[in-house]
């Protein structure tokens, strides 16, 4: 596969991203220069302003080029989740889902070829010198160029320039814009890394060495979210043709501007979100009582299926939309792309009769025939590179009617929940609170909610396992490509160590026939040891010019 090293340039309101960097270091730009403030004084350059956050996810990776590292960071979870995988080493993919080992059904044990966890592959490359390869830099740095902005806007919605030009309900508009990105953004750093620094203060030179624990940044990330509802408080629930105008002029057009998300749906986003932000930094089995109640509460007021959600897209020329029909979700799993590949392990998860496998997932033919759209042949350990590397499977596109993958830049990916994710949520609450058949009514509107076709299981008088099991099940397909899949596994214990009860039995791996004494490759259920890392180190780039402070908390693994 050949690198995609292509450049992109986007001028939102004549504000630029300029950036170099030599290819033996990955600094941190700094997002507040040049200085905005002259522009941030008009609605035109609030505007421009805030739409042009998504234009901090195009980065200067180092022997990569300018990469959207958003994407990037969002491909880190599909593939740590098992969805799908990855085995090429660009940006350091192929050591971010790398499986420890894998284990036959004649108990012949597979290291991976490194015979290290990913741990140790992961921090031998957390330094400067390694540049693309240090795979804890992406979502750190995004998230912190989001936050910086957001950090200027507010400082001067705040200003007298702004409120004697600017209306009170734009303000309104623009200050929730802003609380909903820093909250986003302190919700993937906590939920990601074992700490960070929380820093909510304008100026192109200021920051702190004081670094709290993930669970703090969730914190933070929620007190941001309860500032965006008040701000959306004070407007028409259900918007305006004016809140539409603005919304429209904030959202880009092809992360889908016209279906507006009202002031009512985003206050549903927030608390989905919410939700989210305490269910995955959990294990499950430490959830409490309360801890399912809480998510029962916010669900039962968060995402409905009519509601509108912010999304992210492509053009169809793919010109000046972060893309560059590369690095988008659904293109690197498409025809032209080819990086990311349906994993087995997703497709066993589909139920028989389930319509969404008939609609989106093709059968790819044993060599050396091929597939219509792909034009490749099931593979097994593709490189030499790992066991977990190998597929029968395959994606239909978007454009011959799936709805996953795409080859001509179709399809949209949620930023931040979708409804079907706070139907699920409400599922496992319930489900965890000996309302077996109440929760399971809402595994069955996800997949009313998506054609599934399936029988309903609500009343089918489950077990309590069982109707975990539908659930774990329905996440995973259901979810597909909604950014939880790794969140889901980690709190289920499934990517932990095998020596503390993580793993996968019964995992299906495509395996080489000459492993298993066959002339062909042979699809077997195997016990996969995934032995991944809970939490991230904070990458040494930032370390290395911002040292934690007395009492921080820990920065490394």
């Amino acid at each position: 596969m050949k690198n995609r090293n292509k450049y992109l340039s986007i001028i939102m309101g004549g504000l630029i991203f300029l950036g170099a960097c030599k290819k033996s270091s990955l600094v941190q730009l700094n997002p507040n220069l040049p200085s905005p403030a002259a522009s941030l004084t008009s609605e035109g350059g609030l505007q421009a302003y805030g739409a042009g956050l998504l234009q901090r996810t195009i980065y200067p990776v180092p022997g990569e080029g300018n990469s959207n590292i958003m994407v990037i960071s969002m491909t880190n979870h599909s593939i740590m989740g098992d969805e799908v995988f990855l085995p090429y080493g660009n940006f350091s993919f192929r050591w971010v889902n790398q499986v420890y080992a894998t284990t036959l059904p004649s108990n012949q044990k597979v290291l991976n070829p490194f015979g290290v966890t990913q741990q140790t592959s992961l921090q031998s490359y957390n330094s400067r010198a390694q540049g693309e390869l240090n795979a804890f830099i992406y979502e750190w740095t995004y998230c912190y160029f989001f936050i910086s902005q957001m950090n200027t806007m507010l400082t001067a919605l705040n200003s007298s320039a702004v409120t004697a030009n600017v209306s009170a309900s734009h303000i309104a508009i623009y200050k929730a814009w802003a609380y909903w990105w820093r909250g986003y953004s302190y919700s993937r750093l906590g939920s990601m890394y074992l700490s960070g620094v929380i820093n909510n203060n304008d100026g192109s030179a200021t920051t702190n060495g004081t670094f709290v624990d993930h669970n703090a940044l969730i914190v933070e990330a929620n007190k941001n979210f309860d500032s965006c509802a008040t701000q959306l408080g004070t407007l028409p629930a259900g918007g305006s043709a004016d809140y539409s105008t603005v919304m429209e002029a904030l959202v880009l057009s092809f992360d889908d501007n016209t279906d507006v998300v009202t002031p009512a749906m985003w206050i549903h986003q927030l608390n989905t979100y919410k939700a989210r932000n305490l269910l995955v930094n959990k294990k499950v089995t430490d959830m409490a009582a309360a801890d399912w109640q809480n998510i029962i509460t916010l669900c039962t007021n968060g995402l409905q299926a009519g509601d509108n959600y912010f999304k992210f897209g492509m053009t169809p020329d793919a010109a000046n939309d972060l893309t560059n029909g590369f690095l988008h979700p659904m293109a690197l799993l498409g025809p032209q792309v080819q990086w990311t590949f349906l994993s087995e392990r997703l497709v066993q998860d589909f139920k028989a009769g389930d319509a969404r496998f008939t609609k989106d997932v093709e059968q790819l033919p044993v060599g050396p025939a091929t597939d219509p759209y792909y034009q490749i042949s099931a593979f097994s350990n593709i490189r030499s590179r790992g066991l977990q590397f190998g597929t029968r499977w395959a994606a239909i596109p978007i454009e011959n009617g799936g709805s996953w993958a795409t080859g001509n830049n179709s399809g949209l990916v949620p930023l931040g929940c979708c409804y079907e994710e706070n139907a699920l949520m409400l599922a496992e609450a319930y489900i965890n609170t000996n309302a077996i058949n109440t929760g399971l009514g809402y595994v069955d509107q996800v997949r009313d909610f998506q054609n599934a076709g399936l029988a309903h299981v609500a009343t089918a008088g489950l077990s309590l396992a069982a109707a975990k099991e539908e659930l774990r099940k329905e996440r995973r397909i259901g979810l597909f490509e909604r950014g939880v899949a790794f969140y889901d596994a980690r709190r289920w214990g499934v990517t932990a160590p095998a020596a503390s009860g993580g793993g996968r039995t019964g995992a299906i791996v495509y395996v080489p026939g000459n492993l298993v004494s066959s002339t062909s490759d042979q699809a077997l259920p195997c016990f996969m040891e995934y032995n991944y890392m809970d939490y991230w180190d904070v990458p040494q780039n930032e370390l290395d010019f911002n040292a934690p402070a007395t009492g921080s908390a820990s920065v490394k693994n």
